[in-house]
């Protein structure tokens, strides 16, 4: 039986969606969605990624800036 180390955590490949309800960045992996208001910028929204891993069991839909003291 081997030791199950560590793992490295996949990396978010991020989107721009943009629908009727606005602007998003979305994980094309895991469709994590954040809000892109027009007035943020893109390097303090990727940021919000972060903290979130990558995987296939995260809930879409997720609007993490609401809550993140960023708009």
């Amino acid at each position: 039986m081997s030791a199950v180390g560590p793992t490295t955590p996949v990396p978010h490949r991020i989107g721009i969606l943009m629908s009727p309800a606005g602007r998003f960045l979305e994980c094309i992996n895991c469709q994590l969605r954040i809000e892109f208001p027009a007035e943020a910028r893109y390097d303090t929204i990727v940021k919000l990624f972060e903290v979130h891993p990558c995987s296939p069991t995260t809930p879409a839909n997720v609007s993490l800036l609401r809550n993140s003291g960023l708009n």
